[in-house]
């Protein structure tokens, strides 16, 4: 899930987005400490296999550190302990996530870990990524390694322009590392970003063997624009590599391209939002052959409000279709959830 967009100041590279309280500090170091805790109802309809309403929770626990090494540069560290659970499932088994430590100035910084939270080169292009727990397909799901914990991102804030590059390694000799650039310009309510990634991707088959080895390939562009409430964006990615498109994985990896569009509308404490994001598959990546049926949709609409500044509520619907190409099935595949929860930040 989203809740904000883009960062603006990189002052904020190792500040967790909710408010923590602090648990130590002294003329050069300052730990934080905070979490959350998020409730949910929901009930599925995915490919033809259907869930009652069902109750999950999903928590975690964050540490936040900084260290003064001089009037102009301060260490960083950060890592989160999580449940594995979800609004599809409760899994109370606890892992580390989000560990990453790095150094900063007022201007820029530079991580290592797994830093998605901290910056990542898909950032500048998810403006239409506004939805709480609805399936994100404009920029192709997000950041191709970024969970993966071996990155390294560097991330600088010029005037209005805030500039990302990021290396995800690979130890395995036959596959190459990944390698992303984006930026991100905004200025009176109006953002534009850009985005470059290149590496190789892996299918395995059922067994968890290599099939083959074929290029990653993603580039794209999105805008936005809020005023007096309003928000509106647009996200186009092309990509090459890829299977996981919302509700549904394809039986191989796929070329093609996306088109993502978001709006919302805020009020008091209320806002309203809506997603809608198609991908056009055209071909194998490893062979070329054509895709004949190659289309996915996914739609969303919801409301959220806030309760407190630290707790908030939200109702979503969500649909989504492909094709049966994509699938490996006869016949078009169709998906749809609805989902009530909570956020409780603290």
């Amino acid at each position: 899930m989203k809740k904000t967009i883009l960062a603006g100041m990189i002052a904020a590279i190792s500040t967790s987005s909710f408010a923590a309280t602090e648990l130590y500090k002294n003329d050069d170091t300052t730990v934080t400490f905070g979490g959350e805790v998020d409730a949910y109802l929901a009930t599925m309809d995915i490919q033809g296999e259907k869930t009652d309403p069902d109750v999950n929770v999903w928590a975690k626990l964050q540490l936040n550190a900084e260290q003064k090494l001089s009037n102009k540069y301060t260490a960083f560290a950060s890592f989160e302990v999580e449940s594995g659970s979800w609004y599809d499932g409760t899994n109370n088994d606890a892992t580390f996530d989000d560990v990453y430590v790095g150094v900063k100035t007022d201007t820029w910084g530079v991580a290592v870990g797994e830093v998605g939270d901290l910056a990542d080169s898909s950032d500048a292009i998810e403006k239409d990524d506004i939805t709480n727990e609805g399936n994100y397909m404009g920029g192709i799901g997000g950041h191709h390694k970024e969970s993966s914990g071996h990155g390294i991102v560097a991330k600088a804030k010029l005037a209005d322009f805030t500039l990302v590059a990021d290396m995800h390694t690979e130890s395995d000799e036959n596959i190459d590392s990944l390698y992303g650039v984006s930026a991100d310009y905004a200025i009176n309510g109006l953002t534009v970003g850009a985005m470059y990634q290149a590496a190789e991707a892996e299918k395995l088959n059922d067994d968890g063997d290599r099939q083959y080895i074929t290029d990653f390939q993603a580039f794209g562009a999105s805008v936005s624009y809020e005023i007096a409430g309003f928000y509106a964006a647009m996200t186009y990615t092309q990509f090459e590599g890829v299977d996981g498109f919302g509700f549904f994985s394809s039986q191989e990896l796929v070329d093609g391209q996306s088109l993502g569009l978001a709006a919302s509308y805020s009020f008091d404490k209320a806002r309203v939002y809506s997603t809608y994001a198609m991908a056009d598959l055209d071909k194998l990546s490893h062979t070329g052959a054509a895709l004949n049926d190659g289309d996915v949709t996914n739609f969303v609409i919801g409301v959220d409000y806030e309760l407190a500044d630290n707790i908030l509520t939200f109702v979503e619907y969500q649909t989504g279709e492909a094709d049966g190409e994509v699938t490996g099935d006869v016949a078009k595949q169709d998906g749809e959830t609805v989902v009530a929860g909570v956020y409780y930040s603290f």
